[in-house]
């Protein structure tokens, strides 16, 4: 070896929601993800800089989400170059259009899985969202009758039940950003990466001792779970989609005596408002995204049923839950 001389970084490509990503620094959580072809185009470049990385400033900011405790945790914000992604006090993101590249520069104090399950986790599905796919916060698993998604808001189960179907022998397609796109007459869903994000009783009670778990963010104590996480285990190619669950738990309803399966049918017109309100949008001014969007959930509703599905907060109703979808799913086919 001459020395003197350097090596420049290769970068390594992964293929995630359809998209192939590449970065030079390693990104642990995508491992198990099927490579992509090296004739294949690579859709957004990822970068990880310093803390002290030099910043646009933002003339002021258009979107704010803030916790239920009134601090704000996603704060967004149009700049010169594209658009700026604040965590604050953990990390912030620069998306750039015009040579599509995501990056990514932490707080003093985040370490670096914490910046990577953001970026993953919340920045990617927004980023998703501006390049023209449609992406719904939700998991998704692959069944013998075609493609079955769980929506809602954070903590009600979507995850768990994935996870339960996948302890069950069938496939995971996503959790947490289920990527959909029309394709001929189907809708299918996108895999996007391998891993599910579960509480550690969730863990416990699934899989037992089974697996492996790693931290995703110092913020929560939530575990990114891999058991089995293999090609096999992880659904590679897309699969049409057959029907929706918005998952809501009997909690603060009068009506206990509704089964664990009880799911009613949502009307197309609550249907489209409820996949609305759960719809990733990184530019809520965008009128074209948002047109867009809105033709293709309507047309998504008037051809998949979208279920609201009212279960127990206990794991031992997981069986009968799983039992009740697939029977849906089988007379729907």
């Amino acid at each position: 070896m001459t020395t003197g001389t350097h090596r420049r970084a290769t970068a390594t490509r992964y293929r995630v929601c359809g998209n192939i990503l590449s970065c030079k620094a390693p990104i642990p959580e995508l491992r198990s993800a099927l490579y992509p072809g090296p004739r294949e185009a690579t859709d957004l470049q990822i970068f990880f800089l310093s803390t002290n990385a030099d910043l646009p400033s933002p003339p002021s900011w258009y979107l704010t989400v803030s916790l239920p405790n009134g601090w704000p945790w996603l704060r967004c914000a149009k700049v010169a170059s594209g658009y700026l992604l604040e965590f604050p006090d953990l990390a912030t993101f620069v998306f750039t259009p015009t040579n599509n590249s995501i990056q990514c520069i932490p707080g003093r104090k985040t370490p670096a899985y914490t910046v990577r399950h953001l970026l993953l986790d919340q920045v990617l599905p927004l980023v998703l969202n501006y390049r023209g796919q449609e992406v719904l916060h939700g998991a998704a698993v692959a069944t013998p009758y075609g493609a079955c998604a769980f929506i809602g808001p954070t903590g009600s189960g979507k995850s768990t039940l994935a996870a339960s179907f996948l302890a069950s022998g069938y496939s995971v397609l996503a959790d947490d950003c289920v990527v959909l796109e029309a394709r001929d007459k189907d809708i299918v869903t996108i895999p996007s990466y391998p891993g599910l994000r579960l509480w550690a009783e969730a863990v416990s009670a699934i899989f037992g001792k089974t697996g492996r778990s790693t931290p995703v963010a110092h913020y929560t104590p939530k575990q990114r779970f891999g058991a089995a996480m293999s090609t096999s285990a992880f659904h590679s190619s897309s699969v049409p989609l057959a029907g929706i669950y918005l998952l809501e738990s009997f909690a603060g309803r009068r009506d206990i005596s509704a089964t664990p399966i009880e799911r009613p049918q949502l009307g197309k017109r609550e249907a489209l408002m409820t996949l609305l309100s759960l719809a990733f949008k990184l530019d809520i001014a965008d009128q074209r995204m948002l047109n867009r969007e809105f033709d293709f959930l309507h047309r998504l509703v008037s051809r998949i049923p979208v279920r609201r599905l009212f279960i127990p907060k206990s794991f031992h109703t997981l069986p009968a839950v799983r039992a009740g979808i697939l029977q849906d799913l089988s007379n729907a086919c």
